[in-house]
């Protein structure tokens, strides 16, 4: 029995190995590869320091508008929002950085990655912006930033340095009892997550991403090439297993978090694909059931990235719900 133990050990360890070296050689998109927007949208990134790192951030700078502070999910970035970009400037200021550990910024190795690090990072560019009124549009890993923060304007009252107008949250965990990992993630927030996140290359990465996507409208394979190229930024793809702190943070949040949803300050639309694996129909089923007269629109045929995937739709009801919050109801 201990020979065939070691035996199962050494072809286990063989196996890492293996897994390791094809992760290493396995390269990340060159710059020729990604698409002319995402060259574009990396040409309009300013830096902004934030705790010694670069934090990198876009804002269309009208200050005659009102401000819709973007919060991208994860392992993403701000680049989520391009498809939304050109069309709400028009009529709205918008900020949108790209968090610590993600996108542009800088991601360093050995570092809490908690929400609340998130959310002290966009009221630090927002305070450097001299923003004091904004609203929130979210997604995923965004919408527990979100969350954070409404808990604070709760919280502090008139001591709270800014005024949240209304926020917007797409597909995201809002409670831990629904939320459904993928099988990468739930691997990256094992113990053995450190092993992991090495070993995640371009097409593991992909065949995950594609998943969580309603199947007709699935990323192409450029939208794939563009976005691992923004995950292994300052070698992102090193450091996924650091990112899925909000695993634990909604749990340690559970019931804070649970009271910016039924709060009546903050006007909160909830928009949501229903063919997402990890935050679909049981999210929005709980949400009915804790939420009174909710600010609701379900999309059949959207899975978890609306804004990719149907971008004018998510659009249209923003903007209506900007205009008027009690315009739209989910019941």
């Amino acid at each position: 029995m201990k020979k065939i133990g070691k035996t199962i050990l050494v072809l286990v360890l063989f196996i890492i190995v293996l897994l390791f070296v094809y992760a290493k050689t396995d390269k990340s998109p060159d710059e020729d590869t990604i698409s002319d927007q995402l060259k574009n949208w990396k040409s309009n990134s300013e830096v902004f320091q934030f705790q010694q790192f670069n934090i990198s951030y876009f804002d269309t700078k009208d200050a005659s508008k009102e401000v819709i502070l973007l919060l991208h999910g994860y392992p993403t970035s701000s680049f989520d929002w391009s498809l939304l970009w050109d069309d709400l400037k028009k009529d709205y200021r918008l900020v949108a950085v790209d968090m610590l550990g993600f996108g542009l910024s800088d991601k360093p190795s050995n570092h809490n990655y908690s929400i609340a690090l998130q959310a002290d990072l966009q009221e630090a560019v927002l305070k450097n912006l001299h923003i004091k009124r904004f609203h929130i549009l979210a997604h995923d890993y965004g919408d527990n930033v979100a969350q954070e923060m409404i808990a604070r304007f709760m919280e502090s009252g008139s001591k709270y340095p800014f005024e949240i107008r209304s926020a917007t949250l797409l597909n995201g965990g809002l409670f831990p009892e629904t939320h459904k990992p993928t099988k990468v993630q739930s691997l990256l927030a094992s113990p053995v997550g450190g092993l992991i996140s090495p070993l995640v290359n371009q097409s593991l990465f992909e065949n995950s991403f594609k998943k969580v996507f309603a199947e007709r409208s699935l990323p192409s394979k450029q939208d794939l090439i563009d976005q691992w190229y923004l995950i292994c930024q300052n070698e992102g793809n090193r450091i996924n297993h650091k990112l899925v702190h909000a695993s634990r943070d909604r749990i340690i949040n559970k019931d804070r978090w649970k009271n910016t949803l039924v709060q009546k300050r903050i006007p909160i639309l909830f928009i949501n694909g229903l063919q997402d694996p990890v935050t679909g129909k049981e999210t929005v089923e709980l949400y009915r059931k804790i939420v009174s007269n909710p600010k609701l629109v379900t999309l059949d045929s959207i899975g978890h990235f609306p804004q990719l995937e149907a971008p004018k739709v998510v659009q249209k009801y923003l903007v209506m719900f900007l205009n008027d919050p009690e315009i739209i109801s989910g019941e």
